[in-house]
């Protein structure tokens, strides 16, 4: 009898860290969720991972593409990989989706013009600005701030 895997969704996932954890999660037989602000960026993304894949004798695997929100609600745990700049925004147009969820947030406090440096927000984390946002409904776990690509 095969394991059940949660699905996992990755909330902006069209870049270098999302699609690298997508890969690395996917290769573990999850269930991806490609989620990202634009359905033709998530769509692209979700199709070069499957060619990946295949092309490395994984065969066929599970990744669908979603806006953001549509993601997060079809997921069982999601995972946050957008720049500091978006942070917020995208946490609150998902705050709703998420509640009852867990939420691995991966970024990185880095504001230009500094992005060599880490700028502690006042909060103490992103990963705390997240709980604050999101509130109690929503398990914030911070994570993968040094998994390359």
């Amino acid at each position: 009898m095969s394991e059940i895997k949660p699905v996992v969704a990755i909330l902006g996932g069209t870049g270098g860290l999302g699609t690298g954890l997508a890969r690395r999660w996917a290769e573990a037989g999850y269930q991806i969720i490609i989620g990202s602000r634009s359905q033709d960026k998530a769509e692209e993304a979700a199709a070069d991972l499957r060619t990946l894949m295949q092309a490395r004798g994984a065969g066929e695997v599970q990744v669908l593409a979603m806006d953001n929100v549509a993601a997060a609600k079809a997921a069982d745990i999601a995972a946050l990989t957008v720049p500091f700049a978006h942070h917020a925004s995208t946490l609150l147009s998902v705050k709703e989706a998420l509640q009852g969820k867990i939420l691995i947030d991966v970024t990185v406090p880095l504001v230009p013009p500094k992005v060599a440096r880490v700028q502690l927000p006042a909060e103490g984390s992103a990963g705390q600005i997240a709980q604050n946002l999101l509130g109690e409904g929503v398990n914030v776990v911070s994570a993968f701030q040094n998994v390359a690509a």
